[in-house]
């Protein structure tokens, strides 16, 4: 992976942003894991001085851009979320899996207020489950997200 950092990368990126972005039905469409946004947190994780808020922003926008939204949406809620994961990197390392899918969930919840935050801005309505559901099934889907890309980039 030393050589082709970037391209792996960017691989896992372009496969979260198609597991993201992917039309599903309207009712599920609210459980739908942030995985754009766990693979992001991934990178951080895994070096965190390469890979920080300015990257977590880029992917932000990225999201924006292909979801159709408001510009700096997703930016603002990825960049956050980055700064705090960075602050709080030490402290993380230490978790177990059940720990780090906690962890997970109340970074999807912060991720989800913070773009509500900015959605009221423009659209006065919002719904408890659109905010949950994601950070629920997110905790769920982190462990196996985690243990799937250890395993292939040999962790």
């Amino acid at each position: 992976m030393k050589n082709n950092g970037f391209f792996y990368v960017g691989i896992t990126l372009f496969f979260g942003l198609l597991l993201q972005i992917f039309p599903i039905n309207s009712v599920t469409a609210f459980w739908r894991p942030q995985f754009l946004l766990m693979i992001t947190i991934y990178w951080v994780f895994k070096n965190p001085s390469q890979y920080g808020v300015g990257f977590a922003w880029l992917i932000g926008i990225i999201l924006d851009i292909f979801a159709g939204e408001m510009y700096g949406r997703y930016a603002i809620g990825f960049s956050f979320c980055a700064y705090i994961l960075i602050i709080l990197s030490k402290r993380i390392q230490h978790f177990n899996l059940l720990h780090q899918a906690l962890l997970m969930f109340f970074v999807v919840l912060l991720n989800q207020l913070l773009t509500l935050s900015v959605s009221l801005l423009y659209r006065p309505s919002w719904d408890l489950v659109a905010l949950i559901a994601p950070a629920i099934t997110s905790a769920f889907t982190w462990p196996i997200l985690l243990l799937f890309l250890n395993k292939i980039f040999n962790r």
